[in-house]
């Protein structure tokens, strides 16, 4: 790294992207470009994250200010944690989370989903209860409650200390009474609990992707990438269970990332609906409770 920054915010992020760009870090923890994570860093250290950047990029940043992003990008570079756990911050769906390596960071196309009411999908107005699977920090479960307000949701995730950052998270928003928090592995602590939405990103990359990741994924909790030989051990059992936890009129949502395609040729008579986010990707899964209930005998 050379030098330090500049005295405005624009010369900082200017300075910041530029070692970014000349570093070997991997983006895609919230942001996916060196410029987008070096206005990400910045604006942490301004205090303006509730700011759009265009509107302050001229302000004067103090010495004692650019000599802390100038301290955070070189962490930043040299130790290859993702940036969220070095603030212990990241954002989803519009909405700042605590966050800290007992869970990876947020990061799902669910996010543009929800803030789109998942239209023209799913009818915001049918959704009474939720289930986040596999929740991890709880954002997207936080997330849910915070744009549907009649909402009950629960988190459930088989990692104990990924559910403490997800109460850390409910108690921050004060949403305690309408999520509740639950270890279970998959579906199993869930007695004959039924619900309008079962939502899940849960581990889809086979394991012999897994050492290939950059290491950035290293800080992660490795159980929550791996989804068995070819990434779809835990997709299957959703599959098979999730008919029973359904309304008559619920909706599964999964998230399967670079494996959708895998699924597709692991279920090819499925007809599996394929939704896109603002990204213009199509990641995102859903199928029908009936749809479930037809197909049953092809999904156990």
């Amino acid at each position: 790294m050379s030098g330090t920054p500049s005295n405005t915010i624009r010369a900082c992020v200017d300075w910041a992207t530029l070692q970014f760009e000349n570093s070997n870090v991997y983006f895609g923890h919230g942001c996916d470009n060196p410029r987008d994570e070096a206005i990400w860093a910045t604006m942490h250290v301004a205090g303006l994250m509730d700011r759009e950047y265009e509107q302050v990029a001229d302000l004067s940043l103090d010495g004692k200010l650019r000599a802390s992003v100038a301290q955070l990008i070189r962490q930043r570079i040299e130790s290859r944690k993702p940036l969220a756990y070095l603030i212990g911050e990241a954002w989803f769906a519009g909405h700042p989370f605590f966050i800290d390596e007992r869970a990876i960071v947020p990061r799902s196309h669910f996010s543009d989903l929800i803030q789109d009411g998942f239209g023209p999908w799913i009818s915001p107005h049918q959704l009474h209860r939720a289930l986040d699977l596999c929740c991890g920090s709880g954002c997207i479960a936080l997330a849910l409650a915070l744009a549907f307000p009649q909402l009950q949701v629960d988190a459930a995730d088989i990692d104990s200390a990924a559910l403490q950052v997800a109460e850390v998270n409910i108690e921050r928003y004060r949403l305690n009474g309408r999520i509740n928090v639950i270890q279970s592995d998959l579906f199993a602590g869930l007695a004959k609990e039924k619900y309008d939405l079962i939502i899940c990103n849960p581990p889809y990359i086979a394991m012999s992707l897994i050492d290939q990741l950059p290491d950035e994924y290293l800080h992660e909790p490795r159980h929550a990438f791996a989804g068995g030989s070819d990434g779809l051990k835990f997709v299957r059992q959703i599959l098979a269970q999730a008919e029973r936890y359904l309304t008559d009129n619920g909706t599964l949502l999964i998230e399967l990332g670079d494996n959708a395609d895998a699924l597709e040729n692991a279920y090819p008579h499925v007809p599996f609906l394929w939704l896109t986010s603002r990204s213009g990707q199509s990641v995102v899964m859903l199928l029908s409770r009936q749809d479930l209930e037809t197909h049953r005998d092809q999904l156990n």
